[in-house]
């Protein structure tokens, strides 16, 4: 037993040794350099731009900046033009943004452009960056805020040259309180060599000794309070950092040109990242930036979110700023730091949260889940919460399969109280989104707006052709299930059922319904079920489920409570989800009565009425209803009518 005692002893002294000499030899990233490369990469960096009309653009182009670069015959023109310094000079003065729907200006940066600029210097800091996201992301929104400082604003107008219309009313409350800091800061330092040893200690009287905001530690729930005014108060910006092979789409990366035989984003544009599945991501990608795909289960209302909270001082009339980072949460601060109470005498709380001059962002969870082809067989899917801040918020809704960039980072489940006792050291995790795109979207939303020229062309001359041809309707229904032999008949039903028809809302408000609602009645083995899941993962919103796996509530709608405001809310279910697309339901003979009467008023009204828990609500339920079912006893008996074989209530 000693023996063995003391070599393990040994062995574990060894160890750490040599753990000491790798972390002596570990080459930790140096920021300031990372800060530097970054602002020569705004500096520097340049793409290239497609040139619509060369005889035009060419005579306005001056020789110096004409940057064209060379091309094989009957492709494009293109020219290579400076990539961050035109938009954010737009930043810096305030153009109107043209996109109705943006009310804040974007500024992408994809890893990979930070390889074309640089493959040594730019690659090093596009892995550093992913492996630490929100550090990362910090650190590129200190360069831009240093790069928009040091620009002039440019144009006619009023103000130092500037556009008098971007002058708003937070630019004057920034002045008025850029005036009183360096007022107060001429003050102390002219009685800096006057002030005397505070007899009170630091918390002038108010015996807290301590206080987290007077000794200017952070609370663990939010940052420390200061007079000093934060970049992120002033900041008209937001910031993506995008992973690598995902290219930007708003501007400047609007106009990019992309050549698909030498592009670092590949041929697949948008696409050519590999999202994976939620049980995939383990405790290694934790900080890092994540690709997952799912479906978007529920959806929270979109609320403002505290970023920069602001205290005003009834003792001594400072304006104290809290950073929040990121957090659901956070303390608000109770004592002034400021010199004047903390050697007042005056005990009590002076420091009120002012709501006026503080900064609210939009703040949207989303719930996503495993896809249905990416849960194994046995298992339950997985869900994840997902936070959306400002412009991400109210791009999904339930029932969009996504794709969604983001960091993965821990969570605790409560700060404080009897649910953090409870809790423990057990934490969550969350997905802080960077970038959302919805694959499978609606009728009315285009996908050619979406798509390159060459894709968008090819596809027009693939319509084009079907439309001209003898039989348009016979060869769309022959591309549905093609595996699948003969059913001509049905084929062309269910492409009917995809299409729809035309859903008109009469004068005197009646709305007459244009969806159909299909019900597939055949013996067993004659692919019903293989023709249900076709056409649900061929339409752009599509649910499949089984009948005697479901429920009544399940398809319509189910009363939850919300984790985060712990009020009761309505989750919709599987007609819900299925709105503006179809659903389909497999089985439909071995679902319970009172589960089958559920979906009639959806069938016909296409709504969901809800009165439970004290909600009184009515949900969109737009769905086509595609259902498959057996005869009585299994097989079809020609001897008998087609009421008696079918066995469903009239």
């Amino acid at each position: 037993t000693t023996k063995a005692a003391y070599t393990f002893y040994f062995f574990t002294v060894t160890m750490d040794a040599t753990a000491r000499d790798d972390v002596a030899g570990a080459q930790y990233p140096s920021y300031d350099e990372d800060e530097a490369i970054f602002a020569d990469f705004l500096k520097e960096h340049t793409m290239l731009t497609t040139v619509k009309n060369s005889d035009d653009d060419l005579d306005d182009i001056d020789d110096d900046d004409l940057l064209l670069e060379p091309t094989a015959e009957g492709k494009q023109l293109v020219r290579r033009t400076t990539c961050y310094p035109p938009h954010l000079q737009r930043i810096k003065n305030r153009e109107p943004i043209n996109n109705s729907h943006q009310k804040t200006y974007l500024v992408e940066v994809p890893l990979s452009e930070l390889v074309i600029w640089d493959a040594v210097r730019g690659l090093e800091l596009a892995r550093r960056a992913a492996k630490n996201a929100t550090r990362y992301h910090e650190l590129f929104c200190k360069v831009i805020d240093s790069v928009l400082s040091k620009m002039q604003v440019t144009g006619v107008g009023g103000r130092r040259g500037g556009a008098s219309s971007a002058r708003d009313s937070i630019d004057v409350l920034m002045e008025q309180r850029q005036a009183q800091q360096e007022a107060r800061q001429a003050e102390v330092q002219n009685n800096a060599n006057n002030l005397g040893d505070d007899v009170n200690g630091p918390l002038g009287g108010g015996g807290l000794e301590n206080d987290a905001a007077v000794l200017g530690a952070g609370n663990g729930t939010g940052g420390t309070a200061t007079e000093e005014l934060p970049a992120l108060l002033m900041r008209r910006y937001e910031l993506r950092v995008l992973p690598l092979r995902r290219p930007g789409v708003y501007p400047p990366f609007d106009v990019q040109f992309r050549d698909n035989d030498s592009s670092q984003y590949g041929s697949s544009g948008s696409s050519a990242i590999p999202a994976v599945s939620l049980r995939q991501i383990r405790s290694r990608a934790m900080g890092h930036l994540v690709t997952v795909s799912g479906m978007i289960v529920r959806a929270s209302d979109v609320k403002p979110a505290c970023t920069v909270a602001t205290y005003t001082c009834d003792a001594c009339g400072c304006e104290i700023y809290q950073v929040v980072h990121n957090k659901r949460e956070f303390l608000p601060q109770r004592l002034c730091p400021s010199t004047e109470c903390q050697k007042a005498t005056k005990s009590g709380d002076t420091l009120h949260l002012q709501t006026r001059g503080s900064k609210f962002v939009k703040f949207q969870e989303l719930k996503l889940q495993e896809l249905p082809n990416q849960v194994p067989m046995g298992h339950v899917p997985r869900s994840l919460t997902v936070h959306c801040r400002g412009e991400l918020t109210r791009l999904c809704s339930p029932g969009n399969e996504v794709t969604i960039d983001g960091v993965f980072l821990p969570q605790r489940v409560a700060e404080g109280g009897y649910r953090a006792m409870k809790a423990g050291l057990v934490t969550t995790t969350f997905v802080e989104a960077q970038n959302i795109i919805v694959h499978k979207k609606s009728y009315d939303d285009s996908i050619s707006g979406s798509l390159a020229e060459e894709e968008r062309a090819k596809l027009e001359e693939q319509i084009r052709e079907i439309a001209t041809g003898d039989d348009p309707v016979g060869a769309l229904s022959s591309a549905i299930a093609p595996e699948i032999f003969g059913h001509e008949d049905i084929k062309r039903a269910l492409l009917l059922q995809l299409v729809g028809g035309c859903t008109r809302k009469l004068p005197d408000g009646m709305r007459i319904r244009g969806d159909i609602n299909i019900c597939l009645m055949g013996d067993p083995g004659v692919a019903k079920s293989q023709l249900l899941k076709h056409v649900a993962s061929i339409t752009p919103r599509g649910v499949y489920t089984t009948g005697k796996g479901s429920s009544g509530v399940g398809l319509t709608a189910a009363i939850t409570k919300d984790v985060t405001t712990g009020e009761l809310a309505l989750e919709g279910g599987a007609l819900v989800l299925a709105d503006r697309g179809i659903c389909a339901i497999d089985e439909f003979d071995k679902m319970d009565e009172a589960d089958r009467t559920a979906i009639h008023e959806v069938m016909e009204q296409q709504t969901v009425s809800v009165a439970k828990a004290g909600i009184v609500a009515t949900l969109n339920a737009r769905a086509a209803v595609l259902a498959a079912a057996n005869p009585l006893y299994g097989r079809y008996n020609r001897r008998k009518s087609l009421s008696e074989n079918v066995n469903l209530p009239n």
